[in-house]
């Protein structure tokens, strides 16, 4: 990923603060698409303000939620000028994902009018232009984020902002994802389907390096180099058992996964990933990746999440399938 040099400007990134959670929620701000597991602004706010002391005192030493606070503000003329939240892709910190970006989208307008007023008038405080801010923030994190050597965002293909704001700090596009949601019949509905699975296992420690072999399997080595899983990335530690837990917790979620067993070649030809809600105010997630010599598993698979999902609350089901560069 390019690496763009600092620029002089009089904008100030810092560390988010308590006080600069009520300014995004009272600013006429706009929120660039982010990636599709990141909670809704609202939301992560009010987290946010219910979790800061825990969450900034765990910033202070080595630990599995060290960077889950990993949030920065652009401050200018006294007041915030944008957000951002970013978080480690991958155990080795070697590739990190940009959660969300927030930047007013309302100072270019303020700018052109302020321009036309009269040129007498005492010089007025310096607005800032959105894709400035935006373009400070993520340089901020490529420079003192030393472990990163690989950033990765997802942006919605109408969000022209985003798209130019990512362009313009030297991201190329890797892959379209697609979201797909399956509603609560149609989930009934294959359900009924008895699928085909005789070795479908549930996911330990010890199948790390199937999982780990199946996932690089399924996608191009550019983006396998760019996403760099190691087999550690598909363990659970005791310390992110505990991370797991508490995340759990905190969002009324439920995790539940497997994978296909191929004994004659040793190896997994097909694995899912379920994020189950259990108060039914969100849609049920899944993840599936299926090896390339055996689609014929998406069906099973598919009737077997289905089966599933009928023990938690009635919601649709939201897959992704991606389309590779």
């Amino acid at each position: 990923m390019t690496r763009h040099p600092s620029q002089k400007s009089d904008l100030s990134i810092r560390s988010i603060h308590l006080r600069d959670l009520a300014s995004f929620q009272e600013a006429d701000a706009k929120e660039v698409s982010g990636t599709a597991d990141a909670i809704d602004l609202d939301e992560y706010i009010q987290q946010m303000r219910r979790w800061y002391g825990p969450l900034k005192a765990l910033t202070l030493f080595p630990n599995p939620l060290q960077h889950a606070f990993s949030s920065f503000v652009a401050e200018g003329n006294g007041q915030t000028q944008g957000m951002i939240q970013v978080s480690p892709f991958n155990r080795t910190l070697s590739t990190w994902k940009i959660d969300r970006v927030l930047v007013n989208l309302a100072k270019e307008s303020k700018a052109k009018s302020q321009a036309k007023g009269d040129s007498n008038r005492s010089k007025p405080p310096k607005l800032y232009l959105s894709m400035d801010v935006g373009s400070q923030l993520l340089r901020y994190c490529f420079e003192h984020i030393r472990e990163a050597q690989y950033w990765i965002s997802e942006t919605d293909v109408n969000d022209q902002f985003g798209l130019s704001l990512y362009r313009q700090n030297g991201f190329q596009p890797l892959a379209k994802a697609t979201y797909w949601s399956i509603q609560p019949e149609q989930l009934a509905e294959l359900s009924e389907h008895d699928p085909d699975l005789p070795n479908l296992l549930p996911v330990s420690n010890a199948d790390a390096q199937l999982i780990y072999q199946l996932e690089t399997v399924s996608m191009p080595p550019l983006v396998r180099q760019v996403l760099d899983y190691q087999i550690n990335d598909f363990k659970t530690t005791i310390n992110g058992q505990l991370k797991n837990r508490l995340t759990r917790w905190m969002n009324r979620t439920e995790r539940v996964s497997a994978y296909v067993f191929e004994p004659q070649r040793k190896t997994a030809i097909g694995y899912f990933e379920l994020k189950l809600c259990r108060n039914g105010t969100e849609s049920h997630e899944a993840k599936l990746t299926v090896h390339p010599a055996y689609t014929w598993l998406y069906p099973e698979l598919m009737a077997q999440m289905a089966g599933v999902v009928q023990k938690f609350p009635n919601q649709p089901l939201r897959i992704m399938s991606l389309d590779y560069q």
